[in-house]
């Protein structure tokens, strides 16, 4: 296998039972000759580094070499190349992980806060530049059935966008056995208000929701063979359609428009609100 085929996948490792689950998840989805760069970060809070001397900090860093070498050793693989480094762990992950095939994440929480609250997930999934995973929890490693959300948003002639992308980065997942492919749609509340007659054109809009669909996999190209593929138009909000598909799918995969910071977090986009909230892992395709 040549470097260009070689795949990085770059994953955060701290002490946590999310982080572990991440390596897990990362170790499944690595191919034999991929190579996973375990990264963990250490920093010295500024009110130690004003009261210790530099030998005392050098001992620091020494505990964590210890505390990364512990947890590589706790997950025995020899693609496995840990990488200490100083800083801010999310900063350190996407750093390292600015040339990687693959970002791979643990996150404890559940919510929108807990991506919120100065989280190293929500830094990476809002700052990388590579696709991301983020895993919940202690998930599983089966990437049997998975949902991919698609939108027709600057789609133009003959192009893709990043809907596009996210279906075709579904077709490499391994051991993929069916991917449904869904496109949300629905009417505000004031539409009925305002419009009485708006009833009549549902139908219209639903089928033209499909046909969405139905645009995004004829741009991406057929799935590869024993795949089966699903098309539904979910009458939702993008977030919760794919948040209810997650229930039933063992990997969630959506496109990112590249908000960064807090700007996309706080402004509700799909892609942080699903990574938020689903209990599988979500890979995030920029």
């Amino acid at each position: 296998m040549t470097e260009q085929e070689r795949k990085k996948v770059v994953v955060g490792l701290d002490a946590s039972e999310e982080s572990r689950a991440a390596l897990r998840w990362a170790q499944a989805f690595a191919g034999p000759d991929d190579a996973l760069v375990a990264v963990h970060a250490w920093e010295t809070p500024y009110a130690v580094y004003m009261a210790v001397t530099p030998p005392q900090l050098g001992d620091l860093e020494q505990l964590a070499k210890e505390e990364l070498a512990r947890l590589v050793a706790g997950t025995p693989d020899d693609r496995i190349t840990p990488m200490l480094l100083e800083g801010r762990p999310g900063e350190a992950i996407v750093a390292e992980g600015s040339d990687a095939d693959l970002i791979v994440v643990g996150h404890r929480g559940t919510s929108r806060v807990s991506m919120m609250l100065g989280s190293s997930a929500n830094y990476v999934v809002h700052h990388a530049t590579r696709p991301v995973v983020v895993v919940h929890g202690d998930g599983g490693t089966s990437t049997r059935r998975v949902v991919v959300g698609v939108d027709d948003h600057d789609l133009a002639a003959g192009g893709d966008n990043d809907a596009v992308r996210a279906l075709r980065w579904a077709y490499g997942v391994p051991g993929v056995e069916q991917i449904d492919v869904i496109h949300a749609w629905s009417l505000q509340p004031t539409a009925y208000d305002f419009y009485g007659s708006v009833q009549l054109y549902e139908r219209d809009l639903e089928a033209a929701t499909s046909g969405v669909v139905d645009r995004v996999v004829d741009i991406a190209g057929p799935p590869p063979s024993g795949v089966e593929l699903v098309r539904r138009a979910v009458r939702d909000s993008p977030g919760r359609a794919l948040i209810g598909a997650s229930e039933h799918a063992d990997l969630v995969v959506v496109g990112s428009r590249g908000h960064g910071g807090f700007a996309g977090l706080l402004l509700g986009s799909t892609s942080a609100e699903v990574a938020a909230h689903c209990t599988v892992p979500v890979a995030i395709i920029r």
